[in-house]
């Protein structure tokens, strides 16, 4: 086991940080890493040797019903050193301490060993899908999003979110109504279309043309829960192809939202 200490990961890393995501492939941008530590500050990690950042872990608490595993990043040259299980432990012990019923986070085929010898259990798919550049037809939406009308969402992710979403205004293009909303922001690699909550596909699908179209142009990725039974099919009408797959798996009481609400979740950091 290494003797390598964990430290507050905090707005002065965010370069270094980034270069972690960079490297691993990852869409993340300087405003995602500083976003988390901003909502976050006693829950992103680090571990630092001789100066520089070597391993990163976040954990987002949304009260005590749920927490948010990411940005579990290990630099190539200090990986199996047990870097990780440290961070993870580390946010492990800060649920516990905080009293939160259920962890959650997004696994890597890399990562996934890992996280059951801590006891997370796999709860179930998600799929990465990719738009490449081509022209989508605009249409126009009049509706406005409420951000303090945030039952829905609640229904749909199982926790109250709304200050994570209220850091998202901004970031890019958002749409909604009482019904339903979407929010796209930028990446490294791609523009991001999440999160989208709907009653119905309809809406859904509506929501995710009118903030894709303008944009169109650029390549898209979309993260999406295929237990919800139309948004494969949606996805794949407006161009996506899926391109990889990881396992949401969850620590403690499972808590769970109504899936068939969930048309994008908000990022693998982030649920």
């Amino acid at each position: 086991m290494t003797g390598s200490l964990v430290r507050a990961l905090d707005l002065r890393d965010i370069q270094q940080a980034m270069e972690l995501s960079t490297a691993a492939g990852w869409n993340q941008t300087e405003q995602d890493w500083r976003r988390l530590i901003e909502l976050q500050p006693d829950g992103c990690f680090a571990i630092e040797e001789n100066g520089c950042v070597v391993a990163t872990t976040t954990i987002l608490f949304y009260g005590r019903d749920l927490a948010w595993i990411g940005m579990v990043l290990t630099h190539k040259n200090h990986q199996r050193r047990g870097l990780a299980r440290k961070l993870m432990e580390t946010a492990l012990d800060t649920a516990r301490t905080r009293g939160v019923r259920c962890v959650k986070l997004d696994a890597t085929d890399q990562g996934e060993p890992l996280y059951r010898s801590l006891g997370f259990r796999v709860e179930q798919q998600v799929e990465r899908w990719r738009r490449d550049p081509a022209p989508l037809e605009q249409l126009e939406f009049y509706g406005i999003i409420d951000p303090h009308d945030h039952d829905l969402d609640r229904k749909a992710f199982g926790a109250d979110r709304q200050s994570f979403l209220n850091s998202l205004f901004g970031t890019g293009d958002s749409v909604g109504s009482s019904d339903g909303y979407a929010i796209t922001r930028p990446g490294t690699r791609a523009r991001y279309f999440g999160p989208c909550v709907a009653r119905d596909a309809g809406l859904a699908e509506l929501l995710a043309r009118v903030v894709i179209a303008p944009h169109a142009g650029e390549p898209w990725f979309w993260d999406l829960l295929p237990k919800n039974p139309h948004v494969k099919g949606m996805a794949d009408g407006l161009g996506f192809r899926r391109v990889r797959e990881l396992q949401r798996m969850f620590w403690g009481e499972n808590v769970r939202g109504d899936d068939s609400l969930v048309f994008a979740i908000a990022g693998f950091e982030a649920g």
